[in-house]
């Protein structure tokens, strides 16, 4: 059993497998305010996004086909089966040096007041952890776009050639 599926076990026979999204998001922020306490909020940013990252390196493994339109079509499915949102590739924005996806619904963040700051740092390891597994590559992905900030929704763009580090 690799850790995904240890982590993902449930016998919650009465209560389910599912959470409220407000307890969900109670829990994650709730944690990277007392982890900025002790790490700082570089270092919680890292560890949210290297976490992310993790997971979509797993992800990645699990619906990895050579095509990369069957490949984004199986993430996109897992992301909104999962209830984490509603994954889209921004077209128009991508080149050959980058793409940008957008997370509609965001669990983190959709429907959150402007706290003027993007918090996604989970997803934004995420959607680096999914490309890199098709790429074959590291990448460097950063939040464009995010709810918590005013924005319509939350937004990561990964550039292909990355020419930084996550956090440099």
């Amino acid at each position: 059993m690799n850790q995904m599926q240890a982590l993902t076990s449930v016998n919650r026979p009465e209560l389910g497998k599912t959470i409220p999204v407000s307890v969900f998001r109670v829990f994650r922020q709730f944690s990277a305010h007392y982890g900025e306490d002790i790490l700082g909020e570089k270092g919680v940013r890292s560890v949210f996004t290297y976490a992310g990252r993790e997971l979509g390196l797993d992800i990645g493994q699990q619906l990895y086909t050579e095509d990369l339109s069957e490949y984004l079509t199986r993430v996109k499915k897992y992301v909104f089966d999962s209830s984490i949102g509603i994954l889209t590739l921004a077209d128009d924005l991508c080149s050959d040096d980058k793409m940008v996806l957008q997370l509609g619904e965001c669990v983190t963040c959709a429907g959150m007041p402007n706290i003027g700051k993007k918090i996604c740092f989970f997803e934004v390891g995420l959607v680096a952890g999914i490309v890199e597994t098709f790429t074959k590559k590291e990448v460097y992905a950063y939040e464009t776009k995010c709810n918590a900030n005013g924005d319509d929704c939350c937004e990561v763009t990964v550039e292909l050639e990355p020419v930084k580090t996550y956090f440099s």
